[in-house]
């Protein structure tokens, strides 16, 4: 009987192909962050932040970051480039930030796109972003404390998320917008301020698969995300609703929103007029209150008054905007298609959507002052 077992193991053993699809992490070069922008011949210059891995005695491993830039038509003869100067495979998998310089943004994204779709081994999940300037001059920021630039980015844009000031977003999830001809998107918008630090200030709107070369900035960024019904852990807005107080802290109230509900409805009447309904409501803690920090209730609503216009009012202006530009980032063309295919039909939506009337309405209400009462 054991004679029996041990020719079957044999036997077993010989059909076994083994791991035939290995990539030992020694032979690969990591790439934490790419960079791409246009030059002026037309080709694509890549920045790789890249992670070399080495193995040293006792079977220990030590790592060492390099910034590496080289120009080429295309993506892959970037990488293969690349590959011959470092040696090792150019292993994207690992990949957590792509930045675009906004002149190559403002072409055709999809082209500089086509690879990381294409190669099942890269990382759909980065986060993507558009840089002011050159991609370049982003990645090239001084590293603190060992920690690159791509790292830093990273961290930052999933701050940005939390705290709605741009949108969820990665590699895979603009995929389907790039091509839908009824739903447009948009992207943090990253500026170097300095030798050693940057900022994201807003979101940079897309029209298919371009750049409009339009950022909204700070609360408007905000209220764009609450008008689609996107949310972070809190959004956190600073607005004037005493400007006739002397003391131009008293002018202010800092407050914590926190979006409680959200509806858009397409209209489409027999003459194929299409109007749109956006209502959103808020709950608002008062986070900071110079003026004073005790309520009444005719304050309260007073107040709820207040924020609830100008909010309704940067809403009125977010939409000006993305008619003016073309962005449907609310989808609209997407629900005509689905429920009103005729309509759809009969027009050209490059040029309905920035004639039809889109109204907004935010509500906020507040539901909490911190620990004064």
């Amino acid at each position: 009987m054991k004679i029996i077992i041990a020719v079957y193991i044999v036997i077993s053993s010989c059909l076994l192909t083994g791991c035939w699809d290995t990539h030992l992490l020694k032979d690969n070069n990591l790439v934490l962050g790419v960079g791409l922008d246009a030059t002026d011949e037309g080709k694509i210059l890549n920045t790789s932040v890249i992670r070399l891995l080495s193995l040293e005695g006792g079977g220990k491993s030590a790592s060492t970051n390099v910034i590496y830039n080289a120009t080429g038509n295309t993506l892959r003869e970037i990488r293969v480039d690349i590959e011959k100067q470092l040696g090792g495979e150019y292993a994207a998998n690992k990949m957590q930030v792509l930045a675009i310089g906004e002149e190559l943004a403002k072409e055709d994204i999809y082209p500089i796109l086509d690879i990381l779709y294409r190669d099942p081994r890269n990382s759909l999940g980065a986060k993507i972003v558009i840089t002011k300037g050159t991609a370049k001059e982003l990645l090239q920021i001084k590293k603190s404390k060992e920690v690159f630039i791509s790292e830093k980015l990273t961290k930052a844009v999933k701050g940005a998320e939390e705290n709605t000031l741009v949108p969820i977003e990665t590699l895979q999830s603009i995929c389907p917008n790039l091509f839908d001809p009824g739903k447009d998107f948009a992207l943090p918008y990253v500026i170097r301020k300095d030798s050693d630090s940057f900022d994201i200030v807003g979101i940079a709107l897309f029209h298919g698969e371009k750049y409009t070369g339009k950022v909204l900035e700070g609360q408007n960024a905000t209220v764009l995300l609450y008008l689609n019904g996107e949310k972070g852990d809190v959004g956190r807005l600073v607005l004037k609703v005493n400007p006739e107080e002397e003391q131009h802290q008293d002018q202010y109230i800092s407050v914590n929103t926190f979006l409680k509900s959200q509806s858009l409805k397409v209209n489409v009447d027999n003459d194929h007029k299409i109007t749109v309904d956006i209502n959103v409501k808020l709950n608002i803690t008062v986070i900071e209150y110079p003026k004073d920090g005790m309520f009444s209730d005719g304050e309260i609503k007073k107040l709820n008054k207040i924020i609830s216009d100008q909010l309704t009012e940067n809403a009125s202006m977010v939409i000006k905007e993305l008619q003016l530009v073309n962005c449907d980032y609310f989808g609209i063309g997407r629900k005509i298609m689905a429920y009103h295919p005729k309509t759809w039909s009969l027009m050209d939506w490059e040029e309905t959507f920035p004639t039809i009337a889109i109204n907004a309405k935010i509500e906020a209400k507040i539901t909490g002052n911190g620990i004064l009462k």
